[in-house]
């Protein structure tokens, strides 16, 4: 069995005899130096404007661009060897400013490439783990912010090109960025967190110098500007396949794509797989550690793991958690499972009575059997929650309370409350095996305190549709927050009117203090902020964070170089087969 342990906050990696060890660049990837954001120069107090470890806010700070100390060779014999995986669902659209299945996430990432990608450190022998404060040259090769911290400009790599050889521009990351806050897709919810209401905020100097202006100095942008959402597209191709009905031509970038990443599209079947091979236009080739990959939809995780034990598959993701726990004991395979931010919760619609008493929410949240949710529904692929925002992710606050069962306490809330026995609904996901499980444990934990509850599963569809509609009394759900930032997390899950926010909670006072977080970079105050915040909305328990499941895989031996950025998704081009 090879589970390791999650990555700690210190950057170190755990040794065989649990010491700590210094951390060690991913085989293939981008490795540190010095010059990297994640090592910014010290500034006298009063100019020093702190960005999680990742803004250097004065100066001009080079990115080095290099691979690590091998060829990017992988295999005993030297060779890059192809991969088939499969995943949790298929493939359904190559736009990387849409909403989209997890498996399109995992392709649109390797058919764009960011101006900038998070540092990884190794956290076992098979994994890389993205830090939280650290990043490296992408496409961009330097950047330096004014001395206020609003204006970032930023130098693009010369010769930088797309798949069909067209050059890559200053032109197009603006058009990028410029579809993203005006198109049609769902990133444009993300660009008031750091201030970007316009599409002026970017401008093209020249063919390779970029600049943003911002209201405010935020350690989120470049957090967003390393995800996915934020990769290039190409302009020409956008403009070459608009309509007038179809401006940023959402339409072509669904089924098509003109690659500024690692791979490009070599066969696509909706129906069956997709294959990406090496995008020969790629500007860093030694960090492609693979021949190619075939992502293989295979909808029946048992099927899936047929695949991979017959050694069809190198790597499975979804399978049954009580299934991974059999296979940590089958010969050549491995189970790779990491910590992750991803939250499972239990939301309340704070309209509909008895959920618009915090008390009642609060006493709900004292019944539940967190402990067992790990055990008996995840195996223990999952942590008991610490709260909304994870003990994995930076600011996480001890303080705000804890998330344990009480049923004394519980009772003594709803009592507290005025409520007798009643009856509710607990709405979830048909597909979901886990929130099927959990279900069952959550209405037998209220029947404690004499609330009733009907397990009512729904179609994903409809699930989807009523949730949206705001219009469910109490509902599994979860959400990850991609960036591992808390202001974003908190915002999403609980502020005012956010699109994300399924509990209809609002909180003025709570959103300007959020707005707080999102507009300093100094890391005592976002300590501060954070930390009243998540007080906050433990109070109000508008949902409870029930577990954070971990991040989990089966490979076969041999498969190596899994990488978790602040997106949780899979990087394809660090994969690598003996």
């Amino acid at each position: 069995m090879n589970r390791p342990s999650g990555c700690p906050e210190t950057g170190n990696v755990a040794t065989a005899d649990g010491s700590r060890a210094p951390s060690a660049a991913p085989s293939g990837a981008r490795a540190g130096t010095d010059s990297h954001w994640r090592h910014p120069p010290v500034f006298p107090p009063r100019r020093r404007i702190y960005a999680s470890a990742a803004l250097a806010l004065t100066g001009l700070i080079a990115l080095s661009a290099c691979s690590a100390g091998d060829s990017g060779e992988s295999g005993d014999d030297g060779t890059k060897k192809p991969l088939v995986i499969s995943l949790d669902s298929s493939v359904d659209i190559l736009d990387p400013q849409a909403w989209r299945t997890p498996a399109s996430m995992v392709t649109t990432g390797s058919l764009v490439e960011q101006l900038i990608e998070q540092t990884y450190t190794a956290s076992g022998d098979l994994v890389q783990i993205g830090t939280a404060d650290g990043f490296d040259p992408a496409l961009a090769e330097s950047f330096e912010y004014s001395e206020d911290g609003k204006v970032l400009t930023l130098k693009l790599r010369e010769g930088l090109t797309f798949q069909d050889g067209s050059p890559l521009t200053a032109d197009d990351v603006v058009w990028t960025f410029q579809r993203g806050l005006e198109g049609p897709g769902y990133i444009k919810v993300l660009y008031p967190m750091v201030g970007i209401t316009s599409a002026d905020q970017f401008v093209a100097l020249d063919d390779l110098t970029v600049q943003i202006t911002t209201p405010f100095a935020t350690p989120l942008l470049p957090k967003m500007l390393a995800m996915q959402p934020f990769g290039i597209l190409s302009h020409e191709s956008g403009e070459a396949n608009a309509t007038d009905d179809d401006p940023w031509a959402g339409d072509w970038f669904r089924e098509n794509d003109n690659s500024s990443g690692p791979y490009t599209v070599s066969s696509y079947d909706p129906t069956t797989s997709i294959t990406l091979t090496p995008n020969e236009s790629y500007y860093d080739q030694d960090s492609i550690m693979n021949s190619g990959v075939t992502i293989q939809f295979v909808s029946d995780p048992a099927q899936r793991a047929l695949l991979l034990q017959s050694g069809e598959i190198d790597l499975a993701q979804g399978l049954p958690l009580d299934q991974v726990a059999e296979l940590e004991d089958v010969d050549g395979l491995t189970v790779v499972s990491e910590d992750s931010n991803r939250l499972e919760y239990l939301g309340f619609n704070t309209s509909i009575a008895p959920f618009d008493d915090p008390t009642v929410r609060q006493a709900i949240a004292k019944a539940l059997p967190y402990d067992t949710f790990v055990s008996d529904v995840l195996y223990g692929y999952a942590k008991p929650s610490t709260g909304i925002v994870p003990s994995g992710m930076v600011t996480h606050s001890d303080e705000a309370g804890e998330f344990t069962q009480n049923l004394d306490e519980a009772r003594a809330l709803l009592e507290e409350a005025g409520v007798g026995e009643f009856s509710t609904t607990l709405s979830f996901k048909q597909s979901s095996a886990v929130e099927t499980r959990a279900a069952v444990f959550i209405q037998s934990a209220l029947a404690e305190l004499g609330i009733t509850v009907e397990v009512t599963p729904l179609p994903d569809a409809e699930f989807t549709q009523r949730t949206n509609a705001r219009e469910l009394p109490m509902y599994l759900n979860n959400f990850l927050g991609w960036g591992a930032d808390p202001f974003y997390q908190m915002k999403s899950l609980v502020g005012s009117g956010a699109g994300t926010n399924f509990t209809t909670y609002a909180n003025e006072d709570l959103d300007a203090l959020i707005q707080s977080g999102f507009e300093t970079s100094d890391e005592a105050e976002r300590e501060a902020i954070s930390a009243e915040a998540q007080s906050v909305i433990y109070d109000e328990m508008p949902m409870v964070p029930i577990w954070n499941p971990d991040w989990t895989f089966v490979v076969r031996d041999g498969v190596s170089g899994l990488t978790k950025d602040n997106t949780e998704q899979l990087r394809l081009q660090y994969l690598t087969k003996e």
